[in-house]
């Protein structure tokens, strides 16, 4: 087989939403031609989609490596890298008590995720939930005002928006 046909047996993968076999149909693809950055980006973002946030970072990282100026795999880096800075935040929040510094440490790594991707829309939802936490209003307004124009259907972000502007109205 050749690997024009593993890519378009991995898209035709995709379609069915069978992200596990368009997995395996871009590893071909990749085996077949090992120095194809396309490939391994391809592969990445199908990752991504299935939630397998450290097979997508490495494939991303590893395009990044085969083909440093294509911005858009440049772009997909950063946009992993966040998503993985995000979800560390957020696992280190997720203990039973939670302190000044390990709220700072998540902050640090948010700051850090939307420095990489300013489109990491849960990274400013999390910011604006620590901040409030931490009775900074002002911080937490701005931090979900900007994941409210990144997520402006989202309902819990408008209660939260809502009851943000209600406690620093209090505060005045």
């Amino acid at each position: 087989m050749k690997v024009e046909e593993y890519v378009q047996k991995a898209y035709q993968c995709i379609l069915q939403n069978d992200f596990e076999q368009a997995v395996e149909w871009f590893e071909k693809a990749i085996s077949a031609q090992p120095d194809h950055a396309e490939h391994y980006f391809r592969c990445s973002v199908t990752y991504a989609r299935s939630g397998r946030l450290e097979q997508a970072l490495t494939y991303a990282e590893h395009a990044v490596r085969l083909a440093p100026h294509q911005d858009e795999y440049v772009l997909h880096l950063h946009a992993q890298q966040a998503r993985q800075l995000t979800e560390k935040a957020r696992k280190m929040l997720d203990v039973d008590k939670t302190t000044p510094q390990l709220h700072r440490d998540a902050i640090l790594l948010l700051e850090q995720a939307i420095a990489l991707d300013p489109l990491c829309g849960d990274a400013f939802m999390l910011l604006a939930l620590i901040y409030d936490e931490l009775n900074e209003y002002k911080l937490a307004v701005q931090a979900a005002r900007e994941a409210a124009a990144l997520f402006p259907h989202n309902v819990q972000l408008a209660n939260l928006m809502k009851k943000l502007c209600q406690q620093m109205n209090e505060q005045i």
